[in-house]
């Protein structure tokens, strides 16, 4: 029997030195991987040169333009197909594996259970916390976002509906079977469509013994600790979360009544009712964010993804 190929693929833009903790992790497992591919979104901070000259070892592809977490990842997921890798390990470019993630992800019976498009590793934090928004349950019918519960990472493996980017193994069957992660949304929730897209065929599952650090949200940059008020104008990372949030919950709703997603709709409507508040009592650059809030949710509602020119990375 053919021996298993197992293949990495990293999405970047201008992260060196995350980058370089990433792909270390990546050359230091104890399962080791038959290739990682690195796919550069157009860096402009000398990714190429640093990877070329550290990284020999790391198959480096640049992409001529910026196309986001959703078109990188699309991009080596589709080059690692072509090459013939029987399963793809998905991991952002700030996410670092433990020596021994992949050896327990390709070791657990769950990778040969029937139906199966993809099994993904746990979310840490740096104390070993698990961060359990990473893999989540999804209601199509109410739309309601349900985090696994924290007793079920004591299981051999469980079952979920959304697994983030960071430690997610693709098999090659799921990425003939459903096609790559939707271009259009850029960043933000492409990982959440592509999993949603994937369960409607197969089943994703976690592997609780296998285990990849991601760094929490946004930090203040004064304190170090996660940033409570947020003053400066709202940013264009804001506008994708909110639309394909939005777009994605939608698109995958199961056909119901209004009144079932009532609690969805007025999430929304709450979200953006103290979202304006927040910011016109807080953010500089009232206007321009106040603009980007409103976009976004709109852009949302009627299903309009398309790489915004108007919000791209500074």
């Amino acid at each position: 029997m053919k021996p298993v190929s197992i293949c990495a693929i990293v999405a970047t833009f201008n992260k060196k030195e995350p980058l370089s903790n990433c792909l270390t992790a990546l050359l230091s497992q104890s399962r080791p991987l038959d290739e990682i591919i690195l796919i550069d979104n157009a860096s402009t901070d000398g990714t190429e040169e640093f990877v070329k000259s550290k990284f020999k070892r790391v198959t480096y592809v640049k992409l001529p333009e910026n196309i986001g977490s959703a078109g990188g990842f699309g991009a080596g997921l589709k080059l690692a197909c072509e090459k013939g890798h029987d399963w793809i390990w998905v991991m952002d470019n700030d996410a670092v594996a433990q020596p021994d993630a992949l050896e327990k992800l390709a070791d657990s019976p769950a990778l040969l259970a029937d139906g199966v498009y993809a099994v993904a590793s746990a979310v840490v934090d740096g104390n070993g916390g698990i961060l359990r928004w990473n893999r989540v349950l999804f209601d199509s019918r109410t739309l309601k976002e349900t985090p696994v519960e924290a007793a079920r990472y004591k299981d051999d493996y469980f079952e979920v509906d959304i697994a983030g980017w960071a430690g997610l193994l693709v098999s090659r069957r799921a990425v003939e079977d459903v096609g790559l992660p939707l271009k259009d949304l850029f960043i933000y929730h492409d990982d959440f469509e592509y999993s949603l897209r994937m369960r409607r065929k197969g089943s994703i599952l976690t592997i609780p013994a296998s285990k990849v650090f991601h760094p929490p949200g946004p930090l203040n940059p004064s304190t170090g600790k996660p940033a409570k008020w947020l003053r400066p104008l709202l940013g264009w990372k804001q506008y994708y979360v909110t639309r394909n949030h939005i777009y994605t919950c939608r698109k995958y709703a199961r056909p119901g009544l209004f009144w079932d997603r009532l609690p969805f709709y007025a999430m929304i409507a709450l979200g953006l009712a103290y979202g304006v508040i927040q910011t016109l009592a807080f953010r500089e650059y009232k206007l321009q964010s106040l603009r980007i809030r409103l976009r976004a949710t709109w852009d949302g509602l009627r299903g309009k993804i398309v790489k915004n020119n108007d919000f791209l990375p500074e």
